[in-house]
């Protein structure tokens, strides 16, 4: 079965993926401590198995397909200034793109970039607002690129790639069994409140979610401390992407049982 080759996907001799983790207490059966209570079901292995095979770990996007989701990002970051084709210009770095293409800023599958397109699609006005403040002088990050470390991070600390691959935050540890448990679990309820069997466009709903959060939390922490009046640059920018790893990691600490629930800020 190719759920069960999945298992095999992207180890390396560090490191096999978190839910093949199985320590003496995990097949003891009559172990009743946290370890054995954090193991996952069927249909949260289910979860995870869509997460990584149907989510992703997607191939970059061919170029026409690449052009139409930043063309759609752009649009809804910049309404006053739509552009009905995708042309290549220093115009991109105003959505926080580091040069004139910003598909040389797309490295690490589709699935970031979907992220993106995604959270423009359904939050234009939030959006907008955060492409502002981002390229303000006082405020300046790079916004798109700072979403697509906010996805590869999250990608990273569930243990949701398949191939070897590093945390933009650095050496940190990936997901406690605990932790991927309950974001499968949410996946699992969130199914069966849609009255669908496991599907990809819940796992993709969730992980979206869970991704706007986090990049709440990354922005906030960035706004505030270039506001203080401190000497701040963007050298100091991991410390807010640490914050939204740290917020995240925290959260899924415990269950959560529906999409209204999920608030980290």
């Amino acid at each position: 079965m190719e759920a069960e080759r999945l298992m095999e996907e992207g180890r390396t001799n560090e490191q096999p993926h978190i839910e093949d983790q199985k320590s003496f207490c995990d097949r003891c059966a009559f172990c009743v401590g946290p370890r054995y209570t954090a193991a996952l079901t069927d249909h949260e292995r289910d979860a995870v198995w869509h997460m990584r095979r149907q989510v992703v770990n997607s191939p970059k996007p061919e170029e026409t397909e690449l052009h139409k989701q930043v063309l759609e990002i752009w649009n809804n970051a910049f309404p006053e200034e739509k552009a009905e084709a995708f042309v290549k210009g220093p115009h991109w770095k105003k959505l926080g793109f580091q040069g004139v293409d910003p598909a040389t800023d797309v490295r690490t599958g589709a699935w970031p970039l979907e992220q993106l397109a995604s959270f423009a699609r359904h939050r234009p006005r939030e959006l907008q607002e955060m492409v502002q403040q981002a390229a303000s002088p006082a405020s300046f990050y790079l916004f798109a690129i700072s979403c697509f470390n906010i996805s590869h991070m999250l990608g990273v600390f569930f243990d949701l790639h398949t191939s070897t691959t590093v945390s933009p935050v650095g050496a940190v540890r990936r997901a406690s069994k605990r932790q991927l448990r309950n974001l499968a679990r949410l996946v699992v309820r969130e199914c069966s409140a849609n009255d669908v069997d496991m599907s990809a466009s819940i796992c993709r709903l969730v992980l979206d979610e869970v991704f706007v959060e986090v990049l709440g939390v990354v922005h906030k922490h960035w706004i505030e401390m270039t506001s203080r009046g401190e000497k701040v640059n963007l050298m100091d920018f991991p410390k807010s992407l640490r914050k939204g790893f740290d917020a995240n990691s925290a959260f899924f600490d415990r269950p959560c049982d529906s999409l209204g629930d999920l608030k980290m800020a």
